[in-house]
């Protein structure tokens, strides 16, 4: 590997003496902010001065590099090398200002040391749990490396929606130490990703093809906002600020709280999601329409936090991966511009769920994190932390439960599952239905 290494200030044009906060952001809203005090705070401004001086170098001259992707349950995920040991999955996640390992069954082999503490907080009412630094990291995808980094280590205790090593799928969180540095490409159509320095041949704008549109963004402290036009019932446009979001896995979220326009929708169904500090409620409905550049969508579903929800910078929301995958992107931070390009996703449509019930993946298929009372789910009796084996005659893996999630929200009729049940097999007929109802409230 060349010993040229190329420094962030050269990228950012400054150095951040103050740590804002950490995110991580899936499925659902993961918003980690820092509560510092006393050593903490010591600690976290070493953290922001090593991230901030940290190097990166390259194989070869061409200073750029791709890789391919998988997409799992609606992340991307990434084989990345820890310190030069054999590679674990990551997931890109532009929500995320600082790179995070988790604890998994394959992190736990990583010689990490602990270098200080921090007490983290996020969504919902529980109690805020530990997270670790760790100085002195060195990452490398495909040809690229990054030496010096600081990262944030979440043992499992700290992580409440994973309930046992089985619910983890991945290993560590990458996102603004990437984003800042290079031109970002995402070719979801091919699942390939590109990291390339601005002014290599692969990085420069300019050679793409007509297709590409190119849309303002705002970035603040390392994280995307986009300002766009969305109409939620009654066709009247509204102008919202999201937060670029491709770590949340639905595909837009709003928080009513931060604009007077954000109505919740008069039809609805509730979902319980877990933040890093417990549980979320929100009410999920249909919206009118959504613009992305030129693009429009229609009949996107939108959650609409009933507490908690992305307020930070003028934050109305979060743009999630479920409507980004419908293009193809590059991020180019340095100008605050991103380019989208419809894909073959585009014209799939997006529905509402119609289970009733909330799955991850897991280690022998899928796990159910929540069942809706009067729901189809629960009328054949699947039960909360119950494992679902196959989906309509399907094995359920890593690779394709975001493929058979969709199944649950389609217009069938029904659709067979098989679950685990005391150590032995059920199968049954979920018969699909609309979950949406009236405000009765």
């Amino acid at each position: 590997m060349k010993n040229t290494h190329i420094t962030h200030r050269q990228y950012t044009n400054e150095i951040r003496s103050e740590w804002h906060y950490i995110t991580i952001l899936q499925a659902f809203m993961l918003c980690v902010t820092l509560l510092l005090s006393g050593c903490q705070l010591t600690n976290m401004v070493q953290f922001s001065y090593a991230n901030a001086t940290a190097t990166h170098s390259w194989v070869d001259d061409a200073r750029t590099t791709t890789v391919g992707f998988e997409l799992i349950d609606d992340h991307i995920i990434l084989p990345v090398s820890v310190n030069g040991r054999e590679p674990l999955r990551f997931v890109l996640d532009s929500g995320a200002a600082a790179t995070v390992i988790l604890e998994s069954t394959h992190s736990k082999k990583l010689p990490l040391e602990m270098a200080g503490k921090v007490e983290v907080s996020g969504v919902g009412t529980g109690p805020n749990p530990v997270a670790y630094i760790i100085n002195d990291t060195n990452l490398a995808l495909g040809n690229v490396r990054l030496d010096g980094l600081s990262v944030i280590y979440l043992p499992i205790t700290s992580v409440p929606f994973f309930n046992d090593f089985d619910e983890v799928y991945f290993d560590g969180v990458i996102g603004a130490q990437f984003f800042e540095r290079f031109v970002v490409e995402i070719d979801y159509d091919r699942q390939l990703l590109s990291f390339s320095e601005p002014e290599s041949d692969k990085g420069s704008i300019f050679k793409r093809d007509s297709g590409w549109q190119e849309v303002p963004i705002e970035v603040h402290s390392s994280l995307p906002f986009l300002t766009t036009q969305i109409a939620i019932e009654d066709g009247q446009s509204l102008e919202i600020k999201l937060l670029i979001d491709t770590g949340y896995r639905g595909p837009i979220s709003l928080t009513p709280d931060t604009h007077e326009g954000i109505e919740e929708p008069s039809q609805f169904y509730t979902t319980t999601s877990q933040g890093m500090s417990g549980s979320v409620q929100s009410k999920v409905g249909l919206s009118h329409s959504i613009n992305l550049g030129s693009s429009i969508l229609t009949a996107v579903p939108v959650s609409f936090f009933i507490s908690g929800g992305h307020t930070d910078y003028g934050s109305n929301g979060l743009l999630g991966n479920e409507v980004l995958s419908r293009f193809n992107l590059i991020f180019d931070y340095p100008n605050e511009r991103m380019f989208i390009k419809p894909n073959q996703s585009f014209p799939v449509p997006l529905y509402l769920d119609r289970s009733g019930m909330l799955i991850r993946p897991h280690r022998i298929g899928a796990v159910v994190k929540s069942v809706a009372k009067d729901s189809a789910a629960y009328a054949i009796g699947l039960k909360t932390n119950d494992l679902i084996t196959s989906i309509d005659g399907t094995r359920v893996t890593h690779l394709n439960i975001t493929e058979l999630k969709r199944l649950l929200s389609s217009e069938r009729e029904a659709v067979s599952v098989c679950w685990m049940l005391t150590d032995q097999q059920t199968c049954g007929e979920l018969t699909l239905s609309s979950r949406l109802r009236q405000d009765e409230l």
